[in-house]
């Protein structure tokens, strides 16, 4: 019997050297080419280095007890305090920190929270919430140039916060050196 007329039909060996893409579009330009007889670790595509996550914000959080944070210590970009029924001491005068500015946020209940910072860094008091609370302190708005800035946002009811500006190794004078 004559072959049929029409075009010529391609055996197993002609399409060897050419990849095979079933679907296209974004899955098939990030998946590996299929080839027979080829390992894959020469066929998969150049892989992109993957951008680093992207730190979450740390967090302090007591409750019913009392947290200090003194000495050489990490100081991420964002830190949150949370607590109830409970004291925070974060003493910045010799903390490591790596950012231009660092934003503390400040969520209390019946808590009370003193942040002491190294002097010449600059504090601004950002927005926030309060009920029965007071926000004091004795920090310089303005910093020097090259000093990192430190932001705090409080949200807390019938709390305190107390803020330090204090040279390291300086010891906070006593209530009564404060009358006088």
């Amino acid at each position: 019997m004559p072959p049929l007329p029409g075009p010529p039909v391609t055996g197993p060996g002609d399409d060897v050297d050419r990849p095979v893409t079933i679907v296209g579009g974004p899955a098939a330009e990030d998946s590996p080419d299929w080839r027979p007889g080829v390992p894959p670790e020469q066929t998969e595509p150049a892989r992109r280095p993957a951008d680093p996550p992207a730190p979450a914000p740390a967090r302090i959080t007591s409750f019913f007890s009392s947290t200090h944070r003194i000495g050489r210590w990490q100081v991420p970009e964002v830190l949150t305090v949370s607590g109830g029924f409970s004291e925070t001491v974060l003493d910045l005068r010799e903390a490591v920190v790596t950012s231009r500015v660092v934003e503390l946020r400040l969520n209390d209940i019946f808590s009370s929270c003193k942040v002491i910072v190294p002097r010449g860094v600059g504090v601004d008091v950002q927005g926030g919430s309060a009920l029965f609370s007071s926000l004091s302190g004795d920090y310089e708005g303005v910093s020097d140039p090259g000093r990192w800035r430190l932001t705090i946002a409080h949200n807390g009811a019938f709390s305190s916060v107390e803020i330090v500006s204090l040279d390291p190794g300086e010891k906070e004078p006593k209530w009564w050196h404060k009358l006088f």
